[in-house]
């Protein structure tokens, strides 16, 4: 496998995740699935579509195709039965209508009911073609599971959670939200994550061949730093911890949301300074569950072995 193409679909995977994940956040937060939390309304919406199209340029363009042989362009967009030419539909509907709804809440306009679930379904289909875009390569065993889809979707809701949050405090700083519930979804999220890359994992390292040497390749090869510090210590289990954590902090108070916000109204300095440390950790947290799902798809990339000595591209 050229290692360039490699870098390419590393990126490209996390950004259709990461902004697919986001635009989902603001969808579930306008229906208060998220409690309390209208930061979050708007911060997923405007990031989402411009994070997903720069991702499918990044992916059409620096592959050199579609600068050097664009025809080979016409010719992906009438195959159907490829996935990739699925895929490139559902990036284009999802970034056109993201952008709509993006600019319905600039101009702070409702946003039709229809436009706005449709985005979501789009954006679930985004979540779902970035992990079946690699479950489908038969020649690579290691991805070629039903698993992987699964993994992926899991990974980009909780990276697009967390790209929210971080967000929603630059433009919306002072608009609280309900740390409690986040923390909850979080710690179910990063749970579901760590069982799903325990499973491929283990189930690659017993499938024997090529799976089990890719599976090698992370846990005790040239990528376990990788596999071991930054994706499952930093980016799986101190965010869970952090947020188990949270969700027992803020357990007994979970009806009156955000920390700051409930620190704030009793006017106590000690439980302000408190409530500001634990938004400041969760935040950390969120940093740390982007840069996990980054790595997570760069490991699963490089990891992975083909069942020949040839290259993809």
């Amino acid at each position: 496998m050229h290692l360039h193409w490699e870098w390419l679909i590393v990126i490209y995977l996390f950004l259709g995740g990461l902004g697919a994940g986001a635009y989902l956040t603001s969808y579930a937060a306008g229906r208060g699935w998220l409690g309390n939390s209208p930061a979050l309304k708007r911060a997923g919406y405007f990031i989402a579509a411009p994070i997903v199209a720069f991702g499918t340029v990044l992916l059409v363009f620096d592959l050199g195709q579609g600068l050097r042989k664009p025809w080979l362009l016409i010719g992906l967009l009438s195959n159907f039965t490829s996935v990739m030419t699925w895929g490139v539909y559902i990036l284009a509907l999802f970034i056109c209508v993201g952008l709509v709804v993006a600019f319905f809440v600039w101009k702070k306009k409702e946003i039709p009911s229809a436009l706005e679930h449709l985005g979501a379904l789009l954006a679930f289909s985004t979540c779902a073609y970035t992990g079946l875009l690699v479950a489908v390569v038969e020649a690579i065993p290691f991805w070629n599971t039903y698993v992987m889809p699964v993994l992926f979707v899991v990974s980009a809701i909780s990276t697009g959670l967390s790209i929210t949050v971080l967000v929603s405090n630059i433009i919306d700083k002072g608009v609280h939200s309900d740390e409690y519930k986040i923390s909850k979804l979080h710690f179910y999220l990063v749970s579901v994550e760590i069982i799903l890359v325990a499973f491929i994992f283990s189930v690659a390292n017993a499938g024997g061949g090529v799976k089990a040497a890719s599976a090698a390749q992370a846990i005790s090869g040239g990528l376990a730093l990788w596999f071991w510090l930054f994706l499952v210590v930093l980016g799986l289990v101190v965010p869970l911890l952090i947020s188990a954590f949270a969700v027992r902090k803020l357990g007994k108070s979970a009806h009156t949301g955000h920390a700051l916000h409930a620190a704030a109204g009793s006017g106590n300095t000690v439980a302000l300074e408190q409530g500001q440390g634990l938004a400041n950790v969760l935040l950390l947290s969120d940093a740390l569950v982007v840069l996990g799902g980054f790595v997570l798809r760069y490991v699963v990339i490089f990891a992975a072995l083909p069942i020949w000595n040839g290259t993809l591209m």
